[in-house]
């Protein structure tokens, strides 16, 4: 069964509606819906979760919403993602290790949390930081446990002087990790400046990502 443009469409305002008028157990029931329709879990976090996140983060920027409200709704879609996540993860296979967090000073972790689940159900190890990881302590980290690609989150342009800086480091470390960015950030107009600044890939969402992995870093045998 399959769920129509429209429907996914319907779930996500509705999934917006409920966190607008924090009625969590709506929210709960619109993934519910949503799942019940047919949706995959992968379709529900990009097609529900995340747009709704975004514009919740839209109206937190412009005033609309204040900081309890945001984190009202974070908090809540932190949890589905907690109970969502197992549903597609799988044992780790290929012998692919990632780290992935926001970039230093970000406090938006919700991406990279997607990000890393999503390389999860694609048997990827991943070690998640969460938000706003030192530079210092990640790449002291990357260079302990010679990830296969490190791969960060960046949500807002207040972050970027700390992404110039993180990507540098990362740079020179041996062996040197792939590096991937992604996140609200990084658009089309964007991605070539984090190409400059040192990035392999630019994902702008989670499946763009576990794409792009697979051709440069296939499961070994």
């Amino acid at each position: 069964m399959t769920t129509a443009a429209h429907e996914r469409g319907a779930l996500r305002d509705a999934y917006l509606e409920a966190l607008l008028g924090r009625r969590t157990a709506d929210a709960r029931d619109v993934a519910d819906a949503a799942l019940a329709a047919g949706m995959t879990v992968a379709e529900v976090y990009l097609e529900v979760l995340a747009p709704a996140l975004h514009d919740v983060g839209h109206r937190w920027a412009m005033g609309d919403l204040n900081v309890a409200e945001e984190h009202y709704a974070t908090a809540l879609t932190q949890g589905l993602l907690d109970q969502l996540a197992p549903r597609m993860r799988v044992p780790p296979t290929g012998g692919r290790l990632a780290i992935v967090t926001s970039t230093p000073g970000e406090l938006h972790a919700l991406g990279a949390r997607m990000a890393g689940d999503f390389l999860e159900a694609d048997g990827w190890e991943v070690l998640q930081l969460g938000a706003s990881t030192p530079a210092e302590d990640l790449v002291e980290l990357a260079g302990r446990e010679a990830p296969d690609v490190v791969a960060l989150s960046t949500s807002t342009a207040r972050s970027l002087p700390a992404v110039s800086d993180v990507l540098r480091r990362l740079r020179a470390l041996e062996p040197r990790p792939l590096v991937a960015v992604g996140g609200q950030f990084w658009t089309a107009e964007t991605s070539r400046t984090a190409r400059d600044l040192g990035a392999d890939i630019v994902a702008t969402d989670p499946r763009m990502l576990v794409a792009a992995l697979r051709e440069r870093i296939p499961a070994r045998e």
